[in-house]
C-alpha cells in the first residue's frame, strides 16, 4: 500500500513538472504570454510562404508587426484556404491573414481597419498575345476555391455573364491557363504580379486592374473581438504613420501600396 501511495505521489509531481514546462509559457518564463492564432495558406507568395522552414511574406511582416506592438506572440496555423475559413468558423484561429473585408463577410465578422486595398486582374497564358480583355471575359475563367475574386469581377461588370471554373489547387490553375485549356484566371493583382515576376508563372495580365477590396483582419462579432479590433487599429495607425507598412510594401512588391490606393 505504501508503495502504491509513493508511486501516485511521484506521478503527480511528474505531471506538475510537465505542465510547468509546457509551450504556454514564453521564453522568459512568463506564463501570462498573450497568444493570437492567425490562419494562412502555406503558398500565398508574397503574402505568406515558407522558405527554409520559416514563414515569410508581406502579411506575415505586417501582422507580426501589429502584434509585436501589442505584446502578443503570433501562432500561425497553415492549411489550404478552405481549411483556413473552416478554422475561423470553428474558433480554432482568432483571425485570418490577407482577408478581403467584403459586405458579405461583414454579415459574419467585424473587421479591423484595412492594412492595404487589393485590386483584381484577369491573366491568361503568356503566349496568347492576341487576346483582349473583352475576349477573356467571355471565356472560361479559373477561380481558386474560397476566394472572393469572382464576386469582384461580377461587381465590376454587372451586365456580363461569366463562366467560372473552380479549382482546389492554384498550381493546376497555372498549368491549365498557361497551356490554354482555360482562357483566364481571376485573382488578386498584387499576389499574381509578384508570382509572375518572381516565380516565372506562364501567365500574363491582360487589361487594367478592377475592383478595390479593403484587406483587413476579421474577428468574430463578440465583445472580445471588438476589443481586439480596437487594439489592432491603434497598432496599425502607428505602423502607417512611422512608414513601416510603406517600407514592407516596397520590400515585397516594389511599390507603396498605400500610395497606390490613393490613385
Amino acid at each position: 500500500m505504501r508503495t502504491l501511495k509513493l508511486t501516485l505521489v511521484l506521478l503527480a509531481i511528474a505531471a506538475l513538472l510537465a505542465a510547468c514546462g509546457s509551450g504556454e509559457a514564453s521564453e522568459s518564463g512568463d506564463s501570462d504570454q498573450k497568444v493570437v492564432k492567425v490562419g494562412a495558406t502555406p503558398d500565398g507568395y508574397p503574402q505568406y510562404f515558407k522558405e527554409d522552414g520559416e514563414l515569410k511574406g508581406f502579411s506575415v511582416d505586417v501582422i507580426e508587426g501589429i502584434y509585436e506592438e501589442l505584446g502578443y506572440e503570433v501562432q500561425w496555423e497553415l492549411t489550404d484556404w478552405t481549411g483556413v475559413l473552416a478554422s475561423m468558423e470553428t474558433g480554432k484561429i482568432d483571425t485570418v491573414a490577407n482577408f478581403a473585408a467584403t459586405p458579405e463577410r461583414g454579415e459574419k465578422y467585424n473587421f479591423s481597419d484595412p492594412y492595404y486595398n487589393s485590386k483584381a486582374v484577369l491573366a491568361t497564358g503568356k503566349d496568347r498575345e492576341d487576346i483582349s480583355f473583352d475576349e477573356l471575359k467571355k471565356g472560361q475563367i479559373a477561380v481558386a476555391m474560397g476566394t472572393n475574386y469572382p464576386n469582384v469581377l461580377t461587381a465590376a461588370y454587372p451586365d456580363e455573364e461569366f463562366d467560372f471554373v473552380t479549382y482546389e489547387s492554384a498550381d493546376v490553375i497555372y498549368s491549365d491557363v498557361g497551356s490554354g485549356k482555360l482562357d483566364a484566371f481571376v485573382h488578386g493583382r498584387e499576389i499574381l504580379m509578384a508570382q509572375i515576376n518572381d516565380k516565372g508563372l506562364p501567365l500574363r495580365v491582360v487589361g487594367e486592374p478592377f475592383g478595390d477590396q479593403p484587406v483587413a483582419l476579421p474577428f468574430k462579432k463578440t465583445e472580445e473581438g471588438d476589443k481586439m479590433i480596437e487594439e489592432v487599429n491603434g497598432a496599425l495607425e502607428k505602423l502607417r504613420e512611422d512608414g513601416t507598412i510603406s517600407e514592407l510594401s516596397e520590400k515585397w512588391y516594389g511599390m507603396d501600396l498605400l500610395e497606390d490606393n490613393k490613385n
